[in-house]
């Protein structure tokens, strides 16, 4: 009996209690934590969910007129002295001039569900050029590349290679409605000019029906 009573009153104790009592703290907090975090992304992901993408209201029309002022823009800068008409000339060789246009996907903790915001679009323009020389090629691009530092473009991506290596330029400029994008390339060894400009993400007006198709948007000449 007094050995009990010396065990009990033992100044031990009250420290062995203070340690199971924050043990058993640290197993609560261990065990609600991750309860509370995936509560938190679960209601995260359903306000973004009943929350509509931000994107202007715009029809491919007028989206493909930005497009195509930004391209013949960079076209005249670039100087070269071709027209590009609307559609495929002598694929490989010759031309080519269309719009296309790509799904959008939201941000945040929705867009891991990797499905598309219905009737939005992102739209762009692109153009090829064949049989363009280096002597060509080369100059343009670093007009250009000067002149859209100069007009408040960031540059993403500028790669001058040796003689007979190909090059890149692309370029982006944050705007209200969201950043637009230019994107520039030759090859040396198929002698081709690439270029291109995308548009921000928009909502079709004519809804999930149309959903920001291009297809009858034909775009116009550069020259």
């Amino acid at each position: 009996m007094n050995e009990l009573s010396d065990l009990t009153e033992s100044p031990a104790m009250p420290v062995v209690r203070r340690a199971l009592g924050v043990a058993g703290w640290i197993l609560i907090a261990a065990i609600v934590t991750p309860v509370l975090l995936i509560a938190g992304l679960f209601v995260t992901y359903q306000v973004e969910q009943a929350t509509p993408e931000d994107y202007p209201r715009a029809t491919p029309e007028a989206m493909g007129d930005r497009a195509a002022r930004l391209s013949q823009e960079a076209y005249e800068v670039l100087g070269f002295d071709r027209a590009v008409p609307p559609g495929v000339v002598e694929p490989g060789v010759g031309t080519e001039n269309s719009f296309s246009t790509a799904d959008c996907y939201p941000g945040g903790l929705e867009g891991m569900a990797d499905e598309p915001v219905a009737g939005a679009y992102r739209l762009s323009h692109g153009w090829e050029l064949g049989q363009v020389p280096e002597r060509e090629a080369v100059p343009g691009l670093r007009r250009l590349h000067d002149h859209l530092r100069e007009t408040g473009w960031d540059i993403t991506e500028y790669r001058e290679l040796a003689s007979g290596g190909d090059w890149w330029l692309r370029a982006k400029r944050d705007g209200q409605s969201g950043d637009e994008r230019l994107n520039f390339n030759w090859r040396a060894s198929t002698q081709r000019f690439k270029g291109g400009s995308t548009m921000p993400c928009a909502h079709d007006p004519a809804g999930e029906e149309r959903g920001g198709s291009a297809d009858e948007v034909q775009p116009p000449e550069l020259r």
